[in-house]
């Protein structure tokens, strides 16, 4: 427990640390008369940073975890006077002159106020380690006792084998797959490999073929190894010749090298079947193969783990990812449990079915809570009981939370922020993961100086792209659905393992799910607001959230939107991330300009009119990353985005979305004035309007690093196509392009950037069948999506187009002809979706 706390304080202390230097940098003339002091502060918290990044991995010690608490206190009371400091002073600029002088005796007093807070945060700092040296804390007492912790490891291997090999039937599907595969005529030592989330049945499955009479059969030798993440190498090998040998007196003083030697002298030219079970390190792998001989007579080795790295890095030839039980399946596991051979009573079926539905899939969450109800009465309000809360009682047995937490603790340290942000979410909510990895980003979760020091460091979305994938592959996080590309577009995580997320969190202070805005009950540094009434505000006064420096909301639609909107000015005014989701404001959001340290804004707008006021308020926020800014409106309006907004150097992506609008005009942009400077960071644009100020501003390579774009078609004919070219011209990062509602299309190959891999086109009018050839020029497109629209005439693929395409759809096309695929044509092809009356293959 201490080492996740010291693990989540290690990123609370880099991100200050980074936060207090991209002031120092870029906010020099706000920090006026307490630079000195913030740059003092920084240094202390970097040592601090040093201090815990050496300590990783220590035992649960009271006095370190006190020591742990103190560390991540001294940093929130840094960020909320700096950044309270900010904002005053950014407000006290705001001020024309004469009403400065006024204030003048309020800036001294400022001045005066964060120097003392911050000198006082540094005597607390100071006494921290003062009491580090007189309680004797040292780096030692933060390293954890291998023996205690294997001892720990082992007593959870029994707990589980005694409630899974003991409890869990079936599995017949599941093992029939495992066996073929281990029966396959490949004479080659081949790896099958088991894996999936803990408490998902993998050792069950593995013990049950191993001791499937074919299998004894079929091979002539059989070992089984456990391994877990604190492994002896070893007691490993012993343990293996334990299984083949009829003793191993005679082994026990081997180095061991020589046990290698041993169990490779012992299988050779045998047929033999090895299990590892429950491999958490690659390097397990490196250790052990030289033991296993390769005499091409059919051998197998089988290995579980929850990671599909350890599956990959060994080769495995087959990877069998063990799928969750269906509810059908759910149901006979828990009624076995209880009833064994006898028949549920008719009025508990339905109780029952629930009860073990909820545990959505889990083989050990389902057999622990069956457990607990096998003791109880079985009677429908005992039952009723139950199911009202089922997670609540499989906590009573710290089992199924023990198995989940190791793969929580597993995690390197990068990791375990942006696993604990899963549990902001609601129960079974679909993640858009695009929207996840921005949050992560404005969080603070990607430090790219972690990555390496190239000349070309990666962009923070791809590395955010690439831990949620290591997530995945850690059995941490379920794919919902993929894009085209294969990567993630929606994800879920599993509701036992986000009620781990949220208990961890609020032990280590990381955030907290609330009902309400009452700062009595709920006041973290991070709050997912999932109300189920929409009077979730508090009517108390000092309800101040200063504290909170990131707010999501999660519920139904909210009408008193004004209430709303004054609850989080007034009391989140030092807020980096603010998602209001269903809070629909009606009218112009004021104070918003005063918030202005946030990094990622969601709003959803009534009408155009307070859209245009909300990017006037916006233009303000000088640290924004991500806007979202969705419109609900049925009024046919337009909103410009104005010149200003490009002075936010920060700004990485802008999503204009419409809700509930039948006919509308997108947003357009302002005027620009010539040597306007560039947008560097700025990578998604959209949804605009194809009009002349638009393409105008795109040519004007304001946006040399622009990879995703979404344009409205002008619906006015003999502009589009020359409008498009001059908008694209310039972009020559462009990745992805959305054209929706275009009537008109270029035929020049050369108007699109070469740069482009997918291109999406929605409502086309009475396109020529020329431009689908001039899309099939295009030397990297790999994703072509063509939707309700018409192609004038045949389309005719010949040997050459498309040489990257490797996903095409093709869907609520009228009248248009077919679509003839020479050979040599789309070599690279993977996923074809033409309707099959409308395709023609040579």
């Amino acid at each position: 427990e201490t080492e996740m706390a010291d693990s989540v304080v290690s990123s609370i202390v880099s991100f200050a640390v980074d936060n207090l230097t991209r002031l120092l940098v870029d906010e020099v003339n706000l920090l006026s008369g307490v630079k000195d002091d913030i740059t003092s502060l920084r240094n202390d918290l970097e040592f601090m940073l040093a201090f815990l990044k050496n300590s990783e991995g220590k035992r649960n010690n009271e006095l370190v975890k006190v020591t742990v608490n103190q560390i991540r206190q001294v940093v929130f009371q840094s960020e909320d006077a700096i950044d309270t400091y900010v904002v005053k002073v950014a407000r006290h600029k705001s001020l024309n002159k004469l009403r400065r002088c006024f204030h003048c005796v309020g800036h001294v007093a400022m001045l005066h106020e964060v120097n003392a807070q911050v000198k006082a945060i540094k005597s607390t700092l100071e006494g921290i380690y003062k009491n580090k040296a007189i309680y004797g804390i040292d780096e030692m007492d933060f390293k954890s006792s291998g023996a205690t912790e294997r001892a720990g490891a082992e007593y959870l291997q029994r707990r589980r084998r005694d409630v899974e090999e003991k409890e869990v039937v079936g599995l017949v599907n599941e093992s029939n797959v495992v066996i073929e595969k281990l029966m396959e005529r490949d004479p080659n030592l081949n790896v099958v490999s088991i894996i999936g989330m803990g408490g998902l049945g993998k050792t069950t499955l593995a013990k049950k073929v191993y001791n499937k009479d074919e299998v004894k059969g079929m091979f002539s030798c059989c070992a089984w190894s456990y391994v877990s993440n604190d492994y002896i190498i070893r007691d490993l090998l012993l343990s293996l010749l334990k299984c083949l040998k009829p003793s191993i007196v005679e082994c026990k003083d081997l180095s061991v090298e020589e046990l290698k030697e041993q169990l490779s002298e012992w299988l050779k030219g045998k047929k033999y079947v090895v299990v590892l079970d429950d491999i958490w390190k690659t390097q397990v792998w490196d250790e052990l193969r030289g033991a296993f001989p390769n005499d091409g007579n059919g051998s197998r080795i089988i290995i579980t783990s929850r990671l599909r790295e350890v599956a990959l890095y060994s080769r495995a030839s087959f990877v069998y990812e063990l799928p969750f039980l269906d509810e059908e399946a759910s149901w006979k596991l828990f009624s076995k449990k209880i009833f064994g051979d006898k028949e549920c009573l008719c009025e508990l079926e339905p109780l029952g079915r629930t009860m073990a539905t909820n545990c959505k899939g889990l083989p050990l969450a389902i057999v622990v809570l069956a457990g607990l109800v096998a003791k109880k009465e079985q009677s429908e309000r005992e039952w009723r009981r139950i199911k009202s809360n089922v997670n609540r009682h499989l906590a009573q047995d710290k089992i199924v939370e023990d198995v989940l937490k190791l793969s929580y603790d597993d995690l390197p340290p990068k990791l375990r922020p942006c696993f604990l942000y899963l549990g902001m979410y609601p129960e079974d909510y679909e993640i858009p993961v695009r929207e996840l990895l921005r949050l992560w980003i404005a969080e603070g979760f990607i430090q790219l100086d972690a990555t390496g020091t190239s000349n070309a460091p990666p962009e923070p979305e791809d590395v955010a792209d690439s831990f949620l994938d290591e997530l995945v592959e850690r059995s941490l996080v379920q794919v919902a659905s993929r894009r085209s590309d294969g990567g993630v577009k929606t994800c879920r995580v599993h509701d036992l393992l986000r009620d781990l997320c949220i208990l961890e969190s609020k032990e280590n202070k990381f955030m907290e799910v609330c009902r309400e805005l009452d700062t009595n009950k709920c006041n973290p540094h991070r709050m997912s607001l999932q109300y189920t009434t929409t009077k979730f505000w508090s009517t108390k006064k000092d309800q101040s959230h200063a504290h909170t420096r990131s707010l999501l909301l999660f519920g139904e639609r909210i009408k008193d939107q004004t209430k709303v909107w004054n609850q989080v000015r007034n009391n989140f005014k030092l807020a980096r991330v603010l998602d209001m989701n269903q809070a629909v404001l009606c009218s112009s959001p004021s104070g918003l300009k005063t918030l202005i340290h946030i990094r990622y804004l969601k709003v959803k707008i009534e009408n155009f009119r307070n859209s245009n006021d909300v990017l006037t308020s916006i233009c303000n926020l000088w640290n924004l990353e991500t806007l979202y800014l969705r419109l609900y409106s049925g009024k046919v309006d337009s909103f410009t985005l104005p010149a200003k907004l490009w002075k936010l150097k920060s700004l990485r992506h802008i999503y204009l979305k419409y809700d509930g609008i039948s006919f509308y005009k997108p947003a357009s942009v302002s005027k620009m004035k010539n040597g306007e400077t560039r947008v560097d960071n700025l990578q998604t644009l959209g949804d605009l309007f194809l009009d002349t100020r638009v393409a105008n501003v795109l040519n004007e390579g304001m946006f040399p690093n622009l990879k995703k774009l979404t344009l409205y078609g002008v619906q006015i004919k003999g502009e589009e196509e020359e409008l498009l070219g001059k908008a694209l011209q310039c972009l020559n990062k462009l990745v992805t392009l959305k054209l929706i509602g275009i009537r008109e299309t270029p035929l020049d190959p050369n108007v699109f950037p070469t740069s482009l891999t997918k291109i999406t086109i929605r409502h086309f009018f009475h396109t020529d069948s020329r431009f689908i050839k001039t899309l099939g020029k295009l030397p990297n497109l790999q994703i072509l999506k063509l939707f309700d629209g018409e192609i004038a005439e045949d389309v005719n693929c010949a040997a050459g187009d498309f040489p990257q395409l490797q996903f095409l759809q093709v869907k609520g096309l009228r009248n248009s002809g077919s679509w003839k695929i020479e050979q040599g044509a789309m070599p690279h092809i993977r996923q074809c979706n033409i309707p099959e009356n409308m395709l023609i293959r040579d």
